[in-house]
């Protein structure tokens, strides 16, 4: 009996270890993804489109890295809304379109929290 019990804690130590490494691991990729997207669209707003440009390649690469990990830990649906907003926003910057560009980010960042409100630790979400 007593093994048991020890044995029942240690799956739950495990298991609850494991979701927290997951969260974290969403929470900072998805972290990152907001940070440059959010300087992306700073540099637009000041006319730096060149530095945007950048910063858009650099955030498409950096979600297409983490793209298998994320797969696992959360919706492909949102992941490939966030990645297809992702091309209509470098698609949009590159035919000099700011406003279409502005829209478009902003379904990135919709993207990003509604992953990040997804995958939070809530009661509704435990059931």
């Amino acid at each position: 009996m007593k093994r048991t019990l020890i044995l029942t804690l240690a799956v739950l130590a495990a298991a609850l270890a494991i979701c927290a490494l997951s969260l974290r691991a969403l929470n900072g990729t998805v972290g990152e993804a907001e940070r440059l997207q959010s300087l992306a669209v700073l540099a637009a707003n000041e006319q730096r489109f060149s530095d945007a440009k950048a910063l858009l390649v650099e955030l498409a690469e950096f979600w297409d890295e983490r793209s298998a990990l994320l797969e696992t830990l959360a919706s492909h649906d949102a992941l490939h809304d966030v990645g297809a907003a992702l091309a209509e926003a470098q698609i949009c910057l590159e035919c000099e379109d700011h406003d279409d560009f502005l829209r478009t980010m902003s379904t990135v960042h919709m993207g990003l929290e509604h992953l990040k409100d997804e995958e939070a630790v809530r009661l509704s979400n435990l059931y």
